[in-house]
């Protein structure tokens, strides 16, 4: 039985291959040849004109009229504006959203240092909470909204510091 399938067969077949001329692909067609660029350009003049039509049409019945703020001047931001998409958008920047979820993971160590000051979970969490502060400073816009690190000693003080008002 002659078993072409192991490493010889392979080199000689890579050999083969190396030695015969290998057929020229043809190139593949440029798009503009796939396309029809009169129809597509009709196309995308119809879509305009369906646009333009209901524009129209929003228009004539007062639609315009109807906008919240018509006759009133625009507001335009000055700020940053991705601050003020997520204003408008009644989203909180992900630095907030983090320190509002470490002001919640400080509230539950203090629970569990009340129960017990050498509870178990309690140093995971500090690390957890470590670990969001890093990231919390990385994404504050200044300085003076960094915090510490916290342990177990700096943990109550801390939270009152940053939390009780």
């Amino acid at each position: 039985m002659n078993n072409r399938t192991g490493p010889a067969s392979a080199s000689s077949r890579d050999k083969r291959d190396k030695d015969e001329p290998s057929e020229a692909r043809p190139a593949p067609l440029p798009r503009e040849a796939l396309e029809d660029r009169d129809i597509l350009l009709a196309h995308e003049m119809e879509k305009q004109g369906w646009v333009d039509d209901a524009y129209q049409q929003f228009v004539s019945k007062g639609g315009l009229e109807r906008l919240p703020g018509f006759g009133k001047p625009l507001v335009v931001p000055t700020s940053d504006i991705l601050e003020t998409v997520l204003r408008n958008a009644n989203v909180d920047p992900p630095w907030i959203m983090l320190r509002k979820e470490i002001g919640a993971k400080m509230e539950l160590a203090l629970r569990l240092m009340d129960k017990s000051a050498a509870h178990p979970e309690l140093d995971g969490l500090l690390a957890d909470l470590n670990k969001h502060i890093v990231e919390l400073n990385s994404l504050a816009p200044s300085s003076t909204l960094h915090r510490t690190l916290l342990s177990r000693d700096s943990l109550r003080a801390q939270y009152e510091r940053w939390y009780v008002r």
